[in-house]
């Protein structure tokens, strides 16, 4: 009986003494990255888990451009023949985006724009395109890469790709610039059926964001 007791008496040290070596342990185990990655990258990044960020985007620009490949329609040429670069239409330009990602760093989204010629043969175009964005305080970068199509006078389409910064004076609010490449396919010449002309344009104006928070 003495004998059971002592065995007894040892074996519940033993569990009293790696009682608290385990429970010192787990709680070690908790706050190691290599076991719990997600709340170091929470800690690390803020916004790593809390996914359903949309940063909405809606911009009015004015705008002209430089026309290549002027086939004798123009009557703007810049140099002294009719084949020479033409200066486009002075165009508005009116559009909405939408982000999403790493508030903090290079967001990812869509835009839709449409444009009109205010001056001239009445022309407009809508262009859908894939957006990207980065700011830094009041500043900000972005670019674009879409397919622009002419919905009057004539339908056709194209390739545009454009960049653009801006600077927010006023929270969402900001002056904003880009530089638009266009290449649009129209109607053929004696020389090619299907003629390309190449349009590289500017345009200043507004940008007004809204960041909507998860």
């Amino acid at each position: 009986m003495i004998r059971r007791a002592l065995l007894a008496l040892l074996g519940g040290l033993a569990l009293l003494v790696a009682a608290p070596r385990a429970v010192h342990a787990d709680e070690v185990g908790q706050g190691t990255p290599e076991e719990h990655p997600k709340a170091e990258r929470a800690e690390r990044d803020p916004f790593a888990t809390k996914p359903g960020y949309v940063q909405l985007f809606a911009t009015g620009f004015v705008g002209t451009g430089l026309r290549f490949n002027n086939p004798y329609r123009l009557s703007t040429p810049l140099g002294s023949n009719a084949e020479s670069v033409s200066r486009t239409a002075t165009y508005v330009d009116l559009g909405l985006a939408a982000t999403f990602g790493n508030p903090l760093g290079l967001q990812h989204g869509l835009s839709f724009r449409t444009t009109a010629a205010v001056e001239g043969v009445g022309q407009v175009i809508t262009t859908p395109s894939y957006f990207a964005y980065r700011r830094w305080r009041s500043l900000a970068a972005y670019g674009r890469a879409g397919i622009p199509i002419v919905l009057t006078p004539d339908v056709t389409w194209g390739f545009e790709a454009g960049v653009g910064g801006a600077w927010y004076f006023l929270g969402g609010i900001g002056l904003a610039g880009e530089v638009v490449g266009d290449i649009f396919y129209g109607t053929g010449t004696a020389d090619v059926g299907t003629a390309t002309y190449p349009v590289l344009s500017g345009q200043l104006g507004l940008i007004f964001s809204y960041e909507a928070f998860p």
